[in-house]
């Protein structure tokens, strides 16, 4: 009889091991696929590779045929830095076990998530080899810079059919039905350089940014006082500013940047527009600012009764775990490409705060529980 615990913890360190800081997730997709192979083989499951870039494929795994109630898992695969490795008191890559933990980059994020959603998996099909409702597990590549491998899927028609999206990304006991979206953007500013005792001969690039500082500030208001339900407020902060060559010299050149966290009911195409609004109210002379956003994903809002969510509280209540609180997500996942309008969403998951921390851990009692918790599911669907 299998141990599935005991496997889950195996594969989580197997995975672990692997540095996939924004390459090689191939390699885990190995160790996945290689854990699967009888069932595999057995045309239980099907597994389907999806090329990214070189060493770096998203993988698919499908359970059961057509789509009727067909339900999504997602992980993915990738992992921040580890940073300055000798302040780490656990090896960033050696998945080290001790007093109830295992330490390690990723194990909260989120590689924990992501081997309890395949061992999970692997129990049910072994158990149900035809399911009555298909499921399909995406692992994915380059979600931390800008859920490169979810955009791939999403464009290629991976999400189509999806009538629910479970995403195992570290949620501490809360179930998430609804998260924001995001904008990046950054302002150029271009002015003349002058010497400094002599500002009236140029045009300072740094009193463009100022204004445009003030102007955004204006053209966002009203956005920033709508609320959604489970996200609160929209945000907007200006993070990064750069400019000027030296003291005595007045700026040619500055640019600053921007983020922008989105609610469905002060979405991204409002706050470009108001954006576009407070470049075009800066008046300095001499100055030309241009705004590009860098990058943008829509809010993914789904109510807090969704049949997904009800699932998840099912199988905690199979259990004998208490329901579990419901949120929104202020963070981004895969969900803001995969969960498509009509799907229902939960993320839910292993993991705490110490997600692109130094000494980055997960509790193994809360591996265990999401394991249990992802097995009931699969066998209530």
């Amino acid at each position: 009889m299998s141990n599935y615990p005991a496997e889950a913890l195996t594969l989580l360190q197997k995975i672990m091991a692997v540095p996939t800081v924004g390459q090689d997730e191939s390699l885990v997709a190995d160790i996945i696929e290689d854990y699967l192979q009888p069932l595999i083989a057995s045309g239980v499951l099907a597994s389907t590779r999806v090329n990214f870039a070189p060493g770096r494929d998203n993988l698919v795994i499908r359970y059961g045929e057509g789509t009727d109630h067909l339900l999504g898992l997602n992980g993915h695969m990738d992992v921040v830095t580890a940073g300055d490795e000798q302040q780490w008191q656990h090896a960033p890559f050696t998945a080290t076990v001790v007093g109830g933990r295992i330490y390690g980059r990723g194990a909260t994020d989120m590689k924990a998530g992501l081997a309890a959603l395949v061992v999970a998996l692997k129990r049910q099909a072994t158990a149900v080899p035809h399911p009555v409702h298909p499921v399909v597990l995406f692992a994915t590549v380059g979600e931390e810079v800008d859920n490169y491998g979810a955009r791939q899927l999403a464009a290629a028609g991976y999400a189509d059919h999806l009538e629910a999206l479970l995403v195992g990304e570290p949620s501490e006991g809360v179930i998430k039905p609804a998260q924001r979206g995001i904008i990046d953007y950054t302002v150029t500013a271009r002015g003349k350089a002058a010497h400094s005792s002599q500002p009236e001969l140029g045009a300072n690039a740094i009193d463009g940014l100022v204004a445009f500082h003030q102007a955004a500030q204006t053209a966002v208001a009203p956005l920033l006082a709508q609320t959604a339900p489970l996200l609160g407020h929209p945000t907007h902060a200006i993070t990064l500013i750069n400019g000027g060559a030296q003291v005595n010299i007045i700026p040619e050149a500055g640019h600053l940047r921007g983020n922008i966290r989105t609610i469905p009911t002060a979405n991204n195409a409002q706050f470009v527009a108001a954006l576009h609004q407070a470049v075009a109210a800066v008046n300095v002379p001499g100055v030309t600012l241009d705004l590009s956003v860098d990058s943008t994903l829509d809010p993914v809002g789904t109510p807090a009764d969704n049949p997904l969510v009800q699932a998840v509280q099912a199988a905690r209540a199979a259990e004998q775990l208490a329901p579990a609180p419901v949120a929104g997500d202020t963070g981004i996942t895969d969900a803001a490409l995969m969960c498509l309008p009509g799907t229902a969403l939960a993320i839910y998951g292993p993991g705490n705060g110490t997600s692109h921390q130094t000494d980055e851990f997960v509790e193994l009692a809360d591996f265990n529980q999401a394991l249990a918790v992802y097995g009931h599911l699969l066998a209530q669907w």
